[in-house]
């Protein structure tokens, strides 16, 4: 009876398997790259050679890590966070992706997005070999929006993102964990310690449900100065995280670099 039942959840699975490659074959056929035109043959909404042509950092030359970049540490001088990675720098095509994401709910770029960062922090992360089983994160969070902008947009890009990065990785998400409970003014043209005193004290923990593992990713749709990122980090370490790895699509890199 315990072989039969084993033998039902194992075929359950495959056929449950079965159906997703099914879809993702389904969405592939139907699907056209977004930048080209083009058919896809791996990802929706990206054919083979616009995904080869993407601007992207080479992490084999620092260590699969941005924080190993001196141009990194001059634009982010005070880190509380321990890992850095993102994409590519703040050009198109993904400039016109988080926009398109963020400010016209296409929400299959969330899909895209997620996937090419998980695709990316793997492969960064495998080839350094910087990481070993006791170190490995246990936990993924985003970035939060203060209720009324979550409320005026209807969603919040970097969660979108981070589920589906989660989806592919298997790594427990969850999204409720960290709140926003100031609604803080724009860091657009506020120095570095106005942007500090700006996010000070801006976010909140809430642990009724679950306790932080020791190695948690964070994720968000865009970096600039690392200030909300450093800030959330702060706050996760008061409460027990010993690593804190932020990831996003892109950073803010200034012309000079």
């Amino acid at each position: 009876m315990e072989f039969d039942a084993v033998n039902i959840k194992h075929g359950a699975f495959s056929f449950f398997d079965k159906i997703k490659q099914l879809i993702h074959a389904s969405k592939l056929a139907l699907s056209s790259c977004d930048l080209c035109g083009n058919q896809c043959e791996e990802h929706p909404l990206l054919c083979q050679f616009c995904l080869r042509d993407l601007p992207k950092f080479n992490y084999q030359l620092i260590s699969a890590d941005l924080l190993n970049w001196p141009a990194i540490n001059k634009i982010i001088p005070k880190q509380s966070f321990d890992h850095l990675h993102s994409l590519s720098p703040h050009t198109w095509p993904y400039t016109q992706w988080i926009s398109s994401l963020k400010y016209k709910g296409r929400f299959e770029l969330a899909d895209l997005l997620g996937k090419l960062l998980y695709e990316s922090w793997k492969k960064g992360v495998e080839s350094a070999n910087t990481l070993d089983q006791t170190e490995q994160p246990e936990l993924i969070l985003s970035v939060p929006l203060y209720i009324t902008k979550w409320q005026y947009r209807g969603y919040n890009q970097a969660h979108l993102i981070a589920k589906k990065f989660a989806n592919y990785s298997g790594i427990n998400y969850q999204h409720n964990i960290i709140s926003r409970i100031l609604e803080t003014e724009s860091q657009v043209g506020k120095s570095g310690s106005q942007r500090r005193n700006n996010m000070k004290n801006a976010f909140d923990i809430k642990l009724d449900t679950i306790k932080l593992p020791k190695h948690v990713i964070l994720i968000d749709d865009v970096v600039t100065t690392g200030t909300t990122v450093n800030e959330i980090s702060i706050l996760l370490k008061k409460h027990g995280v010993q690593t804190v790895s932020v990831l996003s699509v892109t950073i803010a890199l200034p012309d000079t670099i």
